[in-house]
């Protein structure tokens, strides 16, 4: 963009030197009196400053107007950015509330597993004991 701007930029310039280089030269080639000459001369350079207030009027608002589109647009991008940034942050809050309570869920069943055998081979070990008749004391 700054490229085709730089481009625009040279090719006015060289439209106003152009047509200034080319007026002054019909003015001095013309068969005119001094005093005609003169008046042509300050009529043409009047009119040449006239232009260019112009068309620096012109490129100031441009400008402006380029100016305030990019800053819309970088508000823009900011906002969405934040937005995109804020949801993967509630993303990843949720995927991490999901994991612990899978892991929660886990250990729970983990510790009942492993009450219940612990139950089972403690009336296991009951029932050994209990099958098994006491071997008679030596006295």
């Amino acid at each position: 963009m700054e490229a085709t701007e730089s481009k625009r930029n040279d090719l006015l310039l060289g439209t106003v030197i152009g047509g200034a280089a080319g007026a002054l030269i019909a003015l001095l080639l013309a068969p005119k009196s001094g005093r005609e000459l003169r008046e042509d001369l300050v009529s043409k350079a009047q009119n040449l400053q006239s232009k260019g207030q112009e068309w620096l009027e012109m490129v100031k608002t441009k400008a402006a107007d380029t100016v305030d589109a990019v800053s819309e647009q970088g508000s823009e991008l900011v906002d969405k950015t934040r937005q995109v940034a804020e949801q993967a942050v509630s993303s990843a809050h949720k995927a991490a509330d999901e994991v612990a309570a899978s892991v929660h869920r886990a250990a729970d069943r983990a510790a009942d597993t492993t009450h219940k055998a612990a139950e089972q081979t403690a009336d296991a070990a009951h029932e050994t004991l209990d099958r098994v008749k006491p071997f008679p004391r030596a006295d």
